[in-house]
């Protein structure tokens, strides 16, 4: 046996020889850097890729984060690798668990949230957009992976919550997009909502008519108008109002649901939010199930969707509205105020502001 064994050696050319000591090194060296990487393998979770090509990134990265537990580039450089080598699930998990382990980490998670979205697994990408809200609650990203998660899997009023919550976190309203208030949009009409899903294109609009209304904004708005027999806004002279010294807040007499209150302007308020207790006396209705997420004095609170049947600013008037109700401990105002007029009821108009006066009249008929 041993005789033959040494024939058939000599009997190989000196190419195929160095081919078999090459392959046999190459093993050797793969299975010594497998051994190498296993507790990474196991920490993350994931199955090394079978292909060559594939492998060798796989195994670089994966030696990386054996030397440094928490390599922010090297975690990246893995999920890369395992989606070039269709391993989409095993880089969302890794991404997942990468997070967990080094302490939170947005990227990871964000990336996570993508990839679930792309497989259609709309629960996980939940999961994963939920821990991007508990690490960074002010970040409005992860609210809006969530709407998007919930959207998709036809969670309507969860998703109406969370582009609700998106839209009031982007801190530059001028630069945001339509997506988020497109996605209110549809998941208030699934809702059965349609003048709700109007308001939301308005409010985008009203953002920046000069570039926002089209003809396609207002073909939609009119849609879904139709749809509910809306009446927004009821006709009305122009109201001036003087404005105080500069840096002061403009606050506006507004009556909801015939209570009279005291409001702040705030064009840059998506929505008409009030303190409970006034909400309570203007006896609006309030969706008590839902949860959103607002910035206000205190940092980030949260609040209930709801609707008032009509807001009326002098002879300006806006029918069926919809509002944030929050808890009087978190909706501090300032003394005597009891919410802030947003453009809820402010984009159903025109609003003009100089350094003297504030000037509100009702939009021309589209």
């Amino acid at each position: 046996m041993h005789f033959l064994i040494v024939r058939i050696i000599i009997g190989l050319s000196l190419f195929e020889l160095a081919a078999l000591t090459s392959t046999a090194s190459a093993q050797v060296g793969l299975d010594f850097a497998w051994q190498r990487v296993s507790p990474a393998i196991e920490r993350f979770g994931v199955t090394v890729p079978l292909n060559p090509v594939g492998r060798a990134p796989v195994l670089q990265a994966l030696e990386e984060l054996t030397r440094e537990r928490c390599d922010e580039t090297a975690i990246v450089n893995l999920g890369k690798a395992l989606q070039a080598a269709g391993q989409r699930r095993d880089a969302a998990n890794a991404h997942l668990r990468f997070s967990t382990t080094c302490n939170g980490h947005s990227e990871s998670l964000q990336i996570a949230t993508n990839i679930f979205l792309t497989i259609a697994d709309y629960e996980r990408a939940a999961e994963a957009a939920t821990a991007m809200t508990v690490l960074e609650p002010l970040n409005d990203n992860g609210y809006f992976l969530r709407a998007v998660a919930y959207d998709r899997s036809g969670q309507a009023r969860k998703a109406v919550d969370d582009y609700t919550t998106a839209i009031e976190l982007f801190t530059r309203k001028e630069l945001i997009a339509d997506v988020s208030f497109v996605g209110l949009a549809r998941n208030y009409e699934k809702m059965g909502q349609p003048c709700d899903a109007a308001a939301a294109i308005e409010s985008w609009v009203a953002i920046n008519p000069s570039r926002h209304e089209t003809a396609k904004t207002r073909s939609i708005i009119a849609s879904y108008e139709r749809k509910g027999n809306c009446a927004s806004a009821t006709a009305g002279k122009e109201e001036v109002f003087a404005r105080p010294r500069r840096g002061e807040v403009v606050t506006l007499p507004v009556t909801i649901n015939g209570v009279p209150g005291r409001f702040i302007l705030d064009t840059g308020a998506s929505f008409v939010s009030l303190k409970s207790s006034f909400a309570t006396k203007a006896k609006v209705e309030i969706n008590q199930d839902s949860k959103i997420q607002l910035y206000t004095a205190n940092g980030v609170s949260e609040g209930r969707r709801g609707r008032a049947a009509a807001i009326q600013v002098r002879s300006l008037r806006a029918n069926d509205v919809p509002i944030i109700v929050q808890s009087d401990a978190k909706g501090t105002y300032g003394p005597g105020v009891d919410g802030l007029l947003g453009m809820s009821f402010l984009s159903r108009f025109q609003v003009a502001l100089d350094g003297k006066s504030v000037r509100i009249r009702k939009r021309a008929a589209r």
